[in-house]
């Protein structure tokens, strides 16, 4: 057994790793939308709270790190080490009032270590990543005395998160958290006008990358209580305050020809780089519930909102705006004792969720509304899960010509929950 236990183990690590290496190398087309701010914004969760619609700010277990909340991370066995990683898989339709195009792409979603330091001190490094940039838009224009005008906005990249998380037990029921992330990645957007029916005009384009590095702290706290025997009850919040953190960009215009598919340059308008500066993610804050029958279910719900109006890239806004969102979800497990049934001691999950984005184009709120199901399924004679966590979603409008996403996301992830510190006895 020891032995099987070992080799599962070992085929799980160079699966993830190879998967890892494989995607990393991939470029990566997330969304028209992605052209604002620092980009689309990933979930901040893992297979479990995806599954249940995000949810995650009142929710603690001991066999899942629950990056969102870092007073969650007491909830780990004094003697345990958690270990999860998991791959999204996405397939998106992007409509307008007059066209339809599917993509799909593959990503690592999060790699993540949990285990104790002390019985009231418990520590998670974790490897996310926070946003990502890639689209590849073009419109056409006939312009007055200039004829057939096409523009090309594209941009590729993304920020990633390095986390080391600490959770505090303060009482038995009171617990406290911190997570220190540094951040940090590059963000590339070009945009050009060319002419395609015009001999006379020179075609034009910007060049931008941006380089982020930086610190960013948010706080989490959770109570909980015992509402009967059976019964827990745990209410939960997150803070992230207004934070800076450091960039540089350079900036390239020039003007070309094209011919056979070949650009030719002519003439370099303005060069810039190495110009430093500093990017603010905006402050948040959240608040979450759940209620627990331990090892039964849980039913949990979310509300979180960030200020993204002081949003600021060296310098100038936006014109981002405040967002919010609300979620809820649940899990259910039949009768995880029982070993002659597998199916019933499967969990499952469920979650629904909205998402007031920060996006406002030509006078419309883009929103995002969702639903998920989920599956833990245990590996026999051990701790180990394969978790996963299919969600079906749709984010803007075709109204006032702009772009409607109709998206499924796949994650396929696992946790390995493991007692590395117990003292052996011999007799």
């Amino acid at each position: 057994m020891i032995k099987n236990r070992c080799n599962f183990r070992s085929c799980l690590s160079a699966l993830f790793l190879f998967l890892c290496c494989s995607l990393s190398a991939q470029t990566i087309i997330t969304s028209p939308y992605s052209r604002y701010g620092i980009g689309d914004l990933t979930a901040n969760a893992n297979a479990w709270n995806l599954s249940m619609g995000e949810t995650s700010i009142g929710l603690r277990s001991p066999f899942h790190i629950n990056f969102n909340n870092p007073a969650s991370y007491t909830a780990f066995d004094s003697t345990s080490f958690v270990f999860e990683g998991g791959v999204i898989f996405n397939y998106v339709t992007l409509n307008t009032n007059t066209q339809s195009a599917s993509r799909t792409y593959a990503s690592v979603g999060y790699l993540t270590f949990g285990f104790p330091v002390t019985k009231w001190w418990k520590t998670t490094i974790c490897l996310l990543p926070y946003s990502n940039v890639g689209y590849n838009v073009s419109t056409d224009a006939i312009l007055p005395d200039v004829g057939h005008t096409v523009r090309i906005y594209s941009g590729s990249g993304g920020i990633n998160r390095f986390l080391w998380g600490n959770g505090f037990k303060l009482t038995k029921n009171l617990s406290i958290g911190i997570n220190a992330s540094y951040l940090f990645g590059s963000l590339t957007r070009e945009s050009a006008s060319t002419f395609p029916d015009s001999v006379y005009y020179a075609n034009f384009r910007q060049d931008y990358n941006i380089t982020v590095s930086g610190f960013y702290f948010d706080y989490g706290i959770q109570y909980t209580a015992k509402l009967k025997k059976d019964l827990k009850l745990t209410a939960g919040a997150i803070f992230g305050t207004n934070t800076k953190v450091n960039g540089s960009t350079d900036y390239f215009a020039t003007t070309y020809f094209a011919s056979s598919g070949t650009d030719y340059p002519k003439d370099t308008i303005q060069s810039e780089a190495g110009v430093r500066g500093t990017i603010t993610i905006p402050l948040m804050y959240g608040l979450g519930l759940s209620i627990e029958k331990p090892e039964k279910w849980i039913i949990g719900a979310d509300y979180r909102w960030q200020n993204w109006k002081n949003y600021k890239a060296f310098g100038s806004n936006d014109s981002l705006v405040n967002s919010y969102q609300v979620s809820a979800g649940v899990e259910l497990v039949p009768d995880m004792n029982n070993y002659t049934n597998y199916l019933k001691r499967v969990r499952y999950r469920m979650g629904l969720r909205y998402n007031s984005t920060y996006l406002q184009l030509r006078q419309k709120h883009l929103n995002e509304y969702s639903v998920s199901l989920g599956f833990g399924l245990p590996i026999r004679g051990m701790r180990t899960a394969i978790n996963l966590s299919a969600e079906l979603g749709t984010r803007g409008t075709t109204q006032s010509n702009l772009i409607n996403e109709t998206y499924f996301n796949f994650v396929v992830g696992f946790s390995i929950y493991e007692r590395w510190f117990v003292k052996r006895k011999y007799f």
